[in-house]
């Protein structure tokens, strides 16, 4: 009915309840980073456990990327099995140069983060001339040969075995954030900068352009959207966040080898915002959160962890078809408007 009625009204009356409603949203996003915010420093102040910060720091990592894949693929419509790649990229580019020419980890990471966009931005070109489940393989193929050139560039990547060993700690000046609770602040902070990026990004003109994209390629050109620019712009945004999310890991994990960036964390990335929600950017950071925790509370299920992870997800995907994180999301915001309305 509310439908009819917008659509019977001029056009300039049709509008404006599109224009409030799109600004309800954002309002409510913003203020959601606001929340976020608050909640991770009062986490950082009171949680004082290092396995619960290490737990908390790897979500916010994963996290930063999986925002990427769900611009490529929530937003964009692109399906990509190969972010590990990126991942990888942005975690050896900065381990290489801190140490071998001893540069700053602030501009490391700066660099490890341009070089894995760059790389997106280079491969995007053949890559997206594929779509739907040929870009998906396209994207699997591309990430198996990252995976292998990680493997046996010992000089650079250290292969296998023994792979990076003992990477300094990162440094902001004469800051060492050597400690769990330290390094929780720089990823947070990095999380809560991002996540508003990508909410700013997500309501404005491009993202109207990319949900476009979505629906439709030729609808969205019959529109005058771009689609070979923005495709190639989203792949390469969704590579330089894997970049920076691979570099924060591979300071703080201090020790890896080329085995962390197998298919298989681009498949736990896509499982992150398909559980989370592939409609919102909370979607990455509730499906981060489930996917990083969830299994360290299953180790006295060892035998049964795979099942128990299993029907967990297939539980979410048929009661919350739009994923974990927009559901709790719209339940928070209807139990806030229920208690106003009191």
């Amino acid at each position: 009915m509310e439908q009819a009625i917008v659509s019977a009204l001029p056009a300039k009356e049709a509008a404006a309840p599109v224009k409030t409603l799109a600004g309800a949203r954002y309002r409510r996003d913003v203020i959601g980073v606001g929340v976020l915010t608050a909640i991770a420093i009062v986490i950082g102040l009171t949680v004082t456990r290092s396995f619960y910060l290490t737990m908390l720091i790897y979500s916010a990592i994963y996290a930063i990327a999986a925002l990427g894949m769900s611009l490529l693929f929530g937003f964009a419509g692109q399906i990509s099995i190969g972010q590990a790649a990126f991942f990888g990229v942005g975690a050896y580019t900065s381990a290489y140069l801190v140490t071998h020419f001893d540069v700053p980890p602030v501009l490391g990471t700066v660099c490890a983060t341009a070089l894995a966009g760059a790389f997106g931005w280079l491969v995007s070109r053949p890559l997206l001339r594929l779509t739907t489940n040929y870009l998906a393989m396209g994207t699997l193929a591309f990430g198996v040969i990252c995976f292998i050139l990680f493997a046996q560039l010992r000089n650079v990547t250290g292969g296998l075995d023994p792979g990076i060993v003992s990477l300094k700690s990162f440094s902001i000046g004469p800051w060492v954030l050597d400690e769990p609770r330290k390094m929780y602040w720089l990823v947070a902070g990095v999380l809560c900068v991002v996540m508003l990026l990508v909410i700013n990004l997500v309501h404005s003109r491009i993202g109207r352009s990319l949900k476009a994209l979505k629906v439709s390629e030729v609808g969205a050109a019959g529109l005058g959207v771009d689609v070979v620019r923005y495709k190639v712009a989203t792949f390469t945004l969704a590579a330089a966040l894997a970049g920076l999310a691979g570099s924060l890991f591979a300071h703080f994990q201090s020790a890896f080898n080329a085995s962390v960036f197998n298919v298989g964390l681009s498949i736990e990335l896509l499982i992150m915002i398909v559980v989370g929600s592939v409609t919102t950017p909370w979607g990455a950071l509730f499906g981060a959160l489930f996917v990083t925790i969830l299994p360290s509370f299953l180790e006295d299920f060892e035998h049964y962890k795979l099942l128990i992870y299993g029907v967990i997800m297939t539980a979410v995907m048929i009661y919350m078809p739009d994923g974990f994180g927009k559901g709790v999301v719209e339940a928070a915001v209807s139990l806030w408007k229920r208690r106003r309305s009191e």
